[in-house]
């Protein structure tokens, strides 16, 4: 190998350490951002759902309801619980082949299964089960203080 081989086997070697430091830390960026707009979507999704609590409260109290020592709030938050986990698993099902080919079959589509359907619609299940492990902490808390 000639001297003009090995410098530039050298540079491009260089050049490809740099490409890849470039790609990590796009990876890197991304899946921080992927996280960090999950989070903010699961604590606006809980302040909902509390803020729905806190008037249907405040509505039944309005009506005469007592419900301060009756579970109130553990009851509101397990129920949100099961329909925040059953929510998830449909999304996360949705994605597998099963029902994509039950759905091909269904409407005559050639639409082909792919793991980037089965991956996308499991980051969209993820908000949703992380939200119903949020929610059954809450649910364990208020439980425990007597809501």
């Amino acid at each position: 190998m000639s001297c003009k081989g090995i410098c530039q086997s050298e540079i491009t070697w260089k050049r490809a350490i740099i490409i890849k430091r470039q790609a990590d830390y796009r990876l890197k960026n991304m899946a921080d951002s992927y996280w960090l707009k999950s989070f903010i979507w699961i604590l606006k999704a809980n302040l909902v759902l509390w803020a729905i609590n806190v008037v249907s409260f405040a509505v039944l109290f309005a009506l005469g309801f007592n419900l301060v020592n009756s579970g109130y709030f553990s009851k509101i938050a397990l129920l949100e619980t099961g329909v925040s986990f059953l929510v998830g698993g449909a999304l996360a099902f949705s994605g597998s082949a099963l029902p994509s080919k039950a759905k091909d079959q269904v409407l005559r589509t050639n639409e082909d299964w792919s793991i980037d359907n089965l991956r996308s619609s499991e980051k969209r299940a993820n908000k949703y089960l992380i939200l119903a492990v949020i929610l059954f902490v809450e649910c364990l808390v208020a439980s425990f203080l007597g809501a």
